[in-house]
């Protein structure tokens, strides 16, 4: 198991170092050749020195002034040089002549000898200005090149970081299974440990709190049932004895078993459909379809209470979802609408698509003519348990306050938006589900 950090100091130590040694090399031979070639003046100077002194008219232009002085008269001179004497000092000096700056040197070997060189300052800052060139330039040139290493090398270095991001980001609401990288660096293993270990506690969390909801209602079923059983053979035997019940006691019995059973099944449902632990299987479905199907389960209700439904809009409108949870997410709509709605009310249900953000949106709305909901309650409405008035209603109707949570759970599991508002009717309550397509 290799450390980033080792890894990283290691490699670009070794990168700098072999970069350096070439950059270093390059500006050596640079500066090699430079020298060389001045060397090579120097010699062709000497020689055309000597051969002016030996060979009248044979003077060459080559960038130095040179004269030598033999008893205070000029002996030789070169093509550069004055007739008089470029320096009366003795070592290093500067003097102008022939249109230039000069750096002249003197010296007196003997009291009867006298040599004097000069050179162009000029020259002289042309040929620094090269060799310093020729020093940086491959020094510069490789900073690309080493950027460009330098890139890749921590790219390669992070790569398992990002490949522990990539399937953090892929991984799903539902799934927590343990992440699995290969050449784990020392770094990273402790937070992918940790990381797993974490998927692990909440899997067991939710899978306690599933197998605590499913136990409960699974439990509390069957006691239900005999409950029930119980109360509609009592009840036959009551009326079979004319034993009358002035004060409403067996039916208000009977409708607390009832609202019993009913919160049992929504509480199942909510379990069911929290998008935590949801295995949801999409497909491609007609809502339209299915809206049709749930106003016909819903229809003996709503024609009981002498209501009227219409289902308005589109007659196919396909998209992506899990069957199972959009028609429980309409039956609960559909059927607060009608239990909310008083006799001879109003359902209207009406499908359309939307464009929103360069994607498509399958808007469905449903509406009724019912007392609805202040603005002020939109919000809690959606909370567990929550009713508006509590358990005394003004619409008399017994509920459990958890259909409206089990609704915006399933628009959450297919990444919708729920809204609520004033109905089109001169009351009730307007719902809006948006579901990408």
């Amino acid at each position: 198991m290799r450390s980033l950090r080792r890894y990283l100091v290691t490699v670009l130590i070794a990168l700098f170092t072999l970069i350096s040694f070439v950059a270093a090399l390059q500006s050596y031979k640079q500066s090699a050749i430079r020298a060389e070639a001045l060397f090579d003046q120097d010699l062709q100077v000497l020689a055309s020195s000597l051969s002016q002194q030996y060979q009248a008219g044979s003077q060459q232009e080559l960038g130095l002034a040179l004269q030598v002085w033999q008893k205070g008269e000029l002996v030789y001179r070169s093509a550069l040089a004055p007739e008089t004497s470029m320096s009366e000092a003795e070592g290093f000096s500067e003097h102008n002549f022939a249109g230039k700056r000069w750096r002249v040197f003197r010296q007196t070997p003997t009291d009867l000898l006298t040599v004097i060189v000069a050179q162009p300052l000029k020259q002289r800052q042309q040929l620094a200005d090269e060799v310093i060139t020729a020093s940086i330039y491959p020094v510069v040139l490789s900073l690309p090149l080493q950027a460009l290493l330098i890139w890749l090398v921590v790219s390669k270095a992070l790569s398992p970081i990002k490949r522990f991001s990539a399937q953090l980001s892929s991984k799903k609401a539902n799934d927590l299974s343990p992440v699995e990288l290969d050449q784990v660096p020392a770094e990273l293993d402790q937070m992918l440990k940790t990381t797993n270990q974490l998927f692990a506690r909440l899997a067991d969390a939710f899978e306690r709190e599933k197998r605590f909801a499913s136990d409960v209602a699974h439990e509390l079923r069957t006691p239900l049932s005999v409950l029930q059983v119980n109360l509609h053979n009592a009840s036959q035997q009551w009326q079979r004895s004319g034993i009358s019940d002035p004060e409403g006691s067996m039916l208000a019995l009977q409708a607390g078993v009832e609202r019993m059973s009913a919160l049992i099944e929504q509480i199942m449902l909510l379990n069911r459909t929290n998008p935590e632990h949801f295995q949801a299987r999409t497909e491609q479905l007609d809502l339209a379809g299915l809206c049709r199907q749930v106003v016909a389960d819903w229809y003996p209700q709503i024609d009981s209470k002498q209501q009227q439904i219409e289902l308005l809009g589109l007659e196919h409108l396909s998209l992506k979802g899990d069957a199972f949870a959009l028609r429980l997410l309409v039956s609960n709509l559909v059927g607060n609408a009608s239990k909310y709605s008083a006799v001879g009310g109003s359902i209207q249900l009406e499908l359309s698509i939307e464009q929103s953000n360069e994607q498509q949106q399958a808007i469905l709305v449903v509406q009724d003519n019912g007392p609805g909901i202040a603005p002020e309650e939109y919000t809690r409405v959606f909370d567990r348990f929550y009713r508006v008035g509590g358990d005394r209603h003004q619409s008399g109707t017994i509920g459990s306050g958890l259909g409206l949570a089990i609704v915006r759970d399933i628009v959450v599991l297919h990444q919708g938006r729920i809204s609520l508002g004033a109905s089109d009717f001169s009351s009730g309550l307007k719902v809006t589900v948006e579901l990408p397509l």
